[in-house]
Parts: structure tokens; sequence; C-alpha cells
């Protein structure tokens, strides 16, 4: 996906508006698989890169949450390239966290403390849901004292 397709250009210029409308175009015919595949790409590589940090482990969560929901979208391929990534991103993380607790302080603009991790159970464990199933409806809890309907 080239997102560089609407930022200023190297003369300082904002784009037309027809330049702007062109974009959209591109994007908008896009299989969702492919704009799905660069942004978990784009999450995944930032947290590669911010190892043993606090944000990676939250890079890491919200691109296993993110991956969770669009798996019956994807290609069985690509679910694939990203539980390999995810894994190897999670043992690299907790082997960079033990470095990281050593040096004692955080690093500039990390988190100030450790995310929450998603909570468990939230989606289905990923080998009971094939690529391309779509995940069945949950039905919506209410609090005990909700009128019933």
């Amino acid at each position: 996906m080239d997102t560089e397709g609407l930022s200023s250009s190297d003369d300082g210029r904002s784009p037309s508006a027809q330049e702007a409308d062109e974009y959209m175009q591109r994007i908008r015919s896009l299989p969702v698989e492919q704009v799905l595949g660069d942004v978990m790409f784009s999450l995944l590589n930032a947290a590669q890169v911010k190892l043993g940090r606090r944000d990676a482990r939250l890079l890491i969560d919200v691109s296993t949450v993110a991956h969770e929901h669009a798996r019956p979208y994807l290609p069985a391929e690509l679910c694939k390239q990203l539980d390999q990534m995810l894994g190897e991103l999670r043992l690299g993380q907790v082997n960079a966290e033990g470095h990281a607790s050593q040096q004692g302080e955080p690093e500039q603009n990390d988190l100030d403390r450790l995310p929450t991790p998603p909570l468990a159970g939230a989606e289905e464990p990923s080998a009971s849901r094939a690529p391309g199933k779509p995940t069945p409806a949950r039905p919506t809890e209410q609090p005990d004292d909700a009128p019933q309907l």
C-alpha cells in the first residue's frame, strides 16, 4: 500500500485535491487483506524495533487482538506469517524485558506503566477458527439489574 501518496511533496507543498482523490481511490480499490496485512506488518515492525520497552508489549497485544478479529477474512498464508511473527516477538519481548530490567531506567518516550494484557478468553483460540470462516455472533451480556427483553 502506498501510504506516501498523500504526504507533502519534497518541495513542501500540500497535495492537491486531485492527488488526494486519486490516493483515496487507490486505497478504496485495494483488497482488504492487503490493507490489513500492511497495517499488521507496520505494527509488528514497530514492536520489533521497540523490543524490551513497555510500548513494544502494547504493540504486540494490539496486533494480536487485531489479528484474531481479522483472521476469518485473511488468507491462510498471511495468518501463518502473522502467527509466526507474533510468536517470535513475544519470545523476543520476554528476553529483552529481562535485559531492560537490569538497566533500571525506562527509555525516553516509553509508556509509564506496563500495558494491561487483553482479556483472556475475549477471542476464541486461533486453532478453532479457520481463515475465511466468520466468527459466530456472541450474545450481548447484560448486567443483572438490566430489564429483560
